[in-house]
């Protein structure tokens, strides 16, 4: 993440409305500039990949949400 957008992800992970917090994340992640917009999906898809298949790699998913 941009250094000057931390605290603007830090503050929206804060918001006590779940419906606010995820409509704030999400408008914070589409404003993400697009090489770093896809460098995201990228981890988060292979993320869920290792994930789903946690019986066979045995990474659970606390072990993956360590990771961010």
């Amino acid at each position: 993440f941009l250094t000057d957008k931390y605290a603007d992800f830090i503050d929206a992970n804060r918001k006590e409305d779940p419906v606010e917090r995820l409509k704030t994340l999400k408008r914070l992640i589409h404003d993400l500039p697009e090489h770093h917009y896809e460098t995201l999906k990228f981890l988060s898809a292979h993320l869920k990949t290792v994930a789903e298949n946690s019986e066979k790699n045995k990474v659970s998913e606390t072990r993956v949400s360590c990771i961010l």
